[in-house]
């Protein structure tokens, strides 16, 4: 038996390997043992992940080339005399992975424990929630006869071209053990190289995951654009239509820009902005008329409050990363498989494997991550608990600045150093970190709760932990529980685009005229100071539960808040146009209408 990470060989009965530290997920079923995170056979031909011989030989000749560059080009620099140009150039002479760490790191590899939540009660949510959440979509029959459709919106961009992130995700799913209940559907685009053969550098393709390798059952599609909302509708439609299930997945995978900015990068587009954002995702999802069990974001960025606002009425659950994610991203074989051996396995059981395994994905590429399965059922509740939090404590809100820094990533989007002034090879060299917190203004909920101590602060702070079904992250994200919200201090231009976006998902203009307050501060507000705080993230707060009874209900006009919730701006709806689709979807005939 081979560990699927490294490929060393291990012992049947180890838990553990001994030479990548990967710990195995056991599955017992029927009184026997399975280990789900082995493959019988290595990947023939195949580079063992992260696994770099001589390394260290390599880093050291790398920094001395560096340095000594520099020294030259300072020279030159000083006399006034341009003499060349640093090109750094990814190896693509091979169809293997090639996996490179773009971003000179200068912090240690993580070797601390992780940091991780579970919501185990369920007595709280049943005494006082069952008004204010909706029924599941997805009720399991329980008896392993459960069918699942995995669709995977893959959105290549420069982390599949340069660094082959993609093919080496895509050979994680093929090493997956599958069953008939269960399809895993792709869609490729946004790259102008893939890395693996067979799959297309012109156009966009879709391929069905069988017996270990990719089946093409769709090479029609031409060149599509993938950052655009009907691309992704007509992907959902045709991946359900094909492949019918009573239990339906989407993942995401590609770059995340956050909830303003939104998710993808099409490398085939000279638009280095273009984005499916929020309102259009959402539009995709709501027109192809799938409601799914779960949805996914193998990104950056996506696990703000506003991403389960846009998405609460088309899935049960929500797995998301509110810092950014290496360019590893997810580990796909070990839950896919588990889906394989029993597919009435509960989701809360697949995202815990989900979330472990990428926080050792993590700790294996030295980076940080936190990854977290929301109910999003509780949604409007968390909404309406958020708001009466903020709007109660506004004036606190607005005097010190609370956005968080976090780290940038391999998946960190370019535009976001294009946009903000993108560095030199002075800053390069520099051992400081290169952080985001004037990017997407991101604060974790949890932790601006824990600043305040009032009836709406720990009600908030009380529906987290039920909207919050599991969360775990590397001790350096430790403060992050799971779910941020997006506050624009100082920044009218990023308030405009958010203004715009989240007029198109749904939130109200008393909430929007709240946020741009946030944006009307100007330099002279104090950043919080979070590492003096005391918050250490979901170990600050013990067991014990908010008691509902003292949450002013009478507030809380159930029909109007649905009704309200998703009321869109008429200006908007005036000027969309709703015609420009030049085709749509017959459900009852299942056949296109043009």
């Amino acid at each position: 038996m081979y560990c699927v990470r490294c490929g060393d060989i291990i012992d049947k009965n180890e838990l553990i390997c001994d030479k990548c530290g990967l710990r195995f997920t056991v599955v017992r079923a029927d009184g026997t043992t399975v280990y789900i995170n082995q493959s019988p056979t290595p990947v023939k031909g195949a580079k063992k992940k992260k696994q770099f011989r001589f390394g260290w030989i390599i880093a050291l000749v790398s920094v001395i080339s560096v340095v000594t560059a520099l020294l030259f080009g300072g020279i030159l620099l000083s006399s006034g005399i341009l003499m060349g140009i640093l090109i750094f150039t990814p190896d693509t002479t091979s169809n293997q992975v090639v996996v490179n760490n773009p971003v000179n790191n200068p912090d240690p590899v993580i070797s601390t424990p992780t940091v991780t939540y579970q919501n185990t009660d369920t007595e709280e949510q049943s005494q006082y929630f069952s008004n204010a959440i909706r029924d599941p979509f997805v009720t399991l029959k329980g008896d392993g006869t459960d069918t699942v459709t995995v669709m995977v919106y893959m959105n290549g961009s420069d982390l599949e071209s340069e660094y082959g992130y993609a093919t080496e995700d895509l050979r994680e799913m093929l090493n997956a053990t599958l069953s008939d209940n269960v399809n895993v559907v792709i869609q490729t685009g946004g790259t102008k190289k893939w890395k693996t053969d067979g799959i297309s550098n012109k156009h966009a393709q879709r391929f069905l995951v069988t017996d270990k390798a990719l089946e093409l059952i769709d090479d029609s599609l031409g060149q599509l654009d993938i950052t655009d909302e009907q691309t992704l509708r007509d992907f959902i439609v045709f991946a359900s239509t094909n492949y019918p299930a009573n239990r339906n997945i989407l993942i995401f995978w590609d770059h995340g820009g956050g909830v303003v900015y939104g998710y993808g990068v099409d490398e085939n587009l000279n638009d280095p902005y273009a984005a499916l954002t929020l309102d259009e995702i959402q539009r995709a999802v709501s027109d192809a008329g799938v409601k799914f069990e779960m949805i996914g974001f193998d990104s950056c960025l996506m696990g703000g409050l506003e991403t389960a606002c846009a998405l609460c009425d088309y899935s049960d659950y929500l797995i998301v990363s509110e810092d950014f994610e290496s360019g590893s991203g997810w580990e796909y074989q070990n839950w896919l498989s588990l889906l394989g051996y029993n597919s009435s396995t509960p989701m809360t059981d697949v995202a815990k494997v989900v979330v472990n395994d990428f926080i050792q994905e993590s700790i294996f590429a030295e980076s940080e991550g936190v990854l977290a399965l929301i109910d999003l059922r509780y949604t409007r509740l968390l909404y309406s608990a958020w708001t009466d939090f903020a709007y109660a404590n506004e004036d606190e809100l607005l005097s010190y600045d609370y956005t968080m820094s976090m780290q940038r990533s391999e998946r960190a989007p370019e535009s976001m150093f294009v946009k903000y002034g993108k560095k030199d090879i002075w800053d390069w060299f520099s051992t400081d970190s290169y952080t985001m917190e004037t990017y997407c203004y991101a604060v974790d909920i949890m932790a601006l709760a824990s600043t305040m101590n009032t009836n709406e602060s720990n009600a908030l702070a009380s529906v987290m932990k039920s909207a919050v079904l599991y969360c775990s992250s590397t001790a350096g994200d430790s403060y992050m529980t799971g779910l941020s919200v997006t506050l624009p201090y100082g920044d009218y231009d990023f308030y405009d685009e958010l203004k715009d976006v989240f007029t198109k998902v749904g939130f109200d203009n008393n909430y929007l005229s709240f946020l741009a307050k946030f944006a009307d501060t100007d330099d002279s507000i104090t950043s919080y100071d979070w590492n003096s705080s005391g918050f250490e993230g979901w170990d600050t707060y013990d067991d014990s539960y908010y008691d509902w009874d003292d949450y002013n209900w009478d507030d809380f006009d159930w029909d109007s808040y649905f009704d309200s919730y998703y009321e869109f701006d008429d200006d908007y709806y005036d000027s969309y146009d709703f015609n420009s689709y030049d085709r749509d979807y017959d459900y009852w005939d299942e056949d296109w209408i043009y």
